[in-house]
């Protein structure tokens, strides 16, 4: 079985995804920034956080539920 259908490698993946996400807006872009550390945040939290989180678990269920059907096959 390919790396892309085992659930384990998914998830792991999906959730390296949102971490990296996370990191830059709660490290990264504050350290390139003049603005205070809590508006860079805010502000990246709400723009950058949320949406790539959104968009990784909805990608991540559709990747799972194909790669289970593949499995099934």
């Amino acid at each position: 079985m390919s790396n892309f259908h085992k659930s384990q490698t998914i998830v792991r993946s999906m959730a390296a995804v949102i971490a990296g996400c996370w990191a830059y807006c709660l490290v990264v872009a504050p350290l390139l920034s003049e603005r205070s550390y809590g508006e860079v945040v805010a502000e990246k939290s709400k723009d950058i956080g949320l949406g790539f989180t959104l968009a990784a678990l909805l990608i991540g269920v559709m990747w799972l539920f194909v790669a289970r059907r593949k499995s099934a096959e």
